[in-house]
């Protein structure tokens, strides 16, 4: 009998986070183990779960960190299977180094982050979350929420992937202007630009681009400094991208006139500029929720379960290379 491959699944609810089908479709190639997990995981109970198994599929939410310091007690797993489209939580170089595969979902989410960021952007040039808190009495009631239109404007996207270049199907509906700052691609209807022309250039700043393993912020004081007077920048990437301390300090001088981000900003609760600037509306957070809708839990489920069984029929999808140190994606 061919030997069938052991396989861990952990998610928020366990098996009942698939449906019956997506649950069946794995067990019939591989024996699964399914188990829940509210929170982050210790490296111990992680590695208790994952003990004698082939392969694992876990999420950013029960195991925010994929690295050696716990992957080493693991010498039997091949292969990660996550539920995410970003891979900086993970040690890649270590995984390479140690021929562990890793599979991701490139495209689950697209329309979803893509219509949260035109959703930002329309908060924040329609001050809706800030009418929203004047109604209820969160604001003096003289607080002003004058906005401005989207036509006419000046969209800036670093980064024209599949989420870039949606957002920039979807601005050029609303009647914008679209720069792109991209090496590899621009879509029709795009400007292409380099980095420092874009950032002068924009009204509003929108970032599509994976953050890197413990990498640094790619918007500091300096681009900020650089940025149209009165810009707004827009963040539905990854938080370690731009520099928070930068972000207040170009708000209270008027050189940015908000900022949107899909995560929480870092310094709520703990400087009281921040503060005041989330209450007065300049800085939006949105708790990492772009991608929580509906059809991408349903497509992410779909090409997870098909990852899995790729790993365990021998026929592995959506693996992350490596070429010259740096990710890319197939």
């Amino acid at each position: 009998m061919q030997h069938r491959c052991k396989i861990a699944v952990i998610t928020v609810r366990g098996r009942d986070s698939f449906t019956e089908e997506q649950a069946r479709r794995l067990e019939a190639v591989a024996d699964v183990t399914f188990s829940a997990a509210q929170g982050p995981l210790s490296a111990d109970e992680l590695v208790s779960r994952l003990d004698g198994m082939d392969y694992a599929g876990l999420t950013p939410r029960s195991v925010p960190v994929i690295d050696g310091s716990w992957l080493s007690r693991l010498p039997r797993l091949k292969g990660i299977a996550v539920f995410a489209t970003g891979v900086d939580h993970i040690d890649m170089e270590w995984l390479h180094r140690h021929g562990v595969a890793v599979s991701r979902l490139p495209d689950y989410s697209t329309e979803s982050v893509a219509e949260h960021a035109i959703g930002l952007m329309l908060t924040m040039s329609r001050r809706i979350h800030l009418s929203q808190d004047r109604v209820r009495g969160r604001v003096p009631a003289g607080t002003s929420v004058l906005g401005w239109e989207l036509r006419g404007r000046t969209l800036g996207l670093v980064g024209l992937g599949r989420i870039g270049s949606r957002v920039a199907e979807l601005a050029r509906a609303f009647g914008m202007r679209v720069l792109g700052c991209d090496p590899r691609r621009c879509p029709e209807g795009v400007i292409r630009v380099e980095m420092d022309e874009l950032l002068v250039s924009s009204d509003v700043v929108s970032l599509h681009l994976p953050a890197s393993w413990q990498g640094g912020a790619l918007i500091g004081r300096k681009e900020l400094t650089a940025m149209k007077r009165g810009a707004t920048l827009i963040n539905v990437s990854r938080v370690t991208l731009v520099d928070p301390e930068a972000v207040v300090e170009a708000i209270d001088a008027g050189q940015l006139r908000g900022y949107a981000v899909d995560d929480y900003f870092p310094l709520m609760g703990k400087d009281e500029r921040a503060d005041r600037q989330i209450a007065e509306g300049r800085i939006l957070q949105t708790g990492h929720t772009a991608w929580y809708s509906e059809e991408a839990i349903r497509r992410g489920h779909d090409t997870w379960i098909d990852n899995l069984c790729g790993f365990a029929t021998g026929h592995p999808r959506n693996l992350v290379q490596r070429e010259e140190g740096k990710e890319l994606y197939r």
